[in-house]
């Protein structure tokens, strides 16, 4: 009876012990789970960060700088039409500080290379605003104008810096 008693006794210590180690090893395992949970969580708030100050830079500008901005850039964008049509091209140079070649009856800006020459003939021709884009580094205005080679119309790209410099024409695909 006394090794039954001492058995059973040593059963009740070791089952204690391996409850221990059970209870050990899990807390082991709950707090490594639990770490990689934090780095996770860290990882991802750091991302939010990252995509909140992304985020700013792309922002728009209040709906009154945008308007403001559309508008200074249609007057600069018609007033560089009015120059091209009216072959003041000393003064389009002078006026906003622009290198173009007039060869052809097509004005070059050279940028970006794969631009066609913008044909003079169009300046004259009405223009419809296509498209507004106030990026972080330009300012890009489009317009619908008309080719009369082609009885159809044409889609130009008119890019300008952030401080409202003319930089080129781009010729684009209606």
């Amino acid at each position: 009876m006394k090794k039954l008693g001492v058995f059973i006794f040593i059963l009740l210590i070791v089952g204690g012990c391996s409850e221990k180690d059970e209870k050990i090893q899990l807390t082991t395992k709950y707090e490594s789970q639990l770490e990689e949970q934090q780095k996770k969580i860290q990882e991802q708030q750091k991302e939010i960060e990252r995509l909140k100050e992304e985020i700013e830079v792309y922002k728009l500008v209040p709906d009154v700088n945008y308007r403001q901005s559309l508008q200074i850039a249609d007057r600069e964008a018609r007033i560089i039409m009015r120059l091209i049509s009216e072959g003041k091209f000393d003064e389009l140079k002078r006026e906003f500080d622009v290198k173009f070649e007039v060869k052809d009856g097509k004005i070059d800006f050279g940028v970006p290379k794969n631009n066609a020459p913008f044909p003079i003939e169009w300046a004259s021709n009405f223009m419809y605003i296509g498209n507004f884009i106030k990026g972080t580094d330009s300012i890009d205005i489009s317009y619908f104008i008309y080719n009369p080679t082609h009885d159809r119309s044409e889609i130009i790209y008119m890019t300008f810096d952030n401080d409202m410099k003319f930089q080129f024409i781009y010729v684009g695909d209606a």
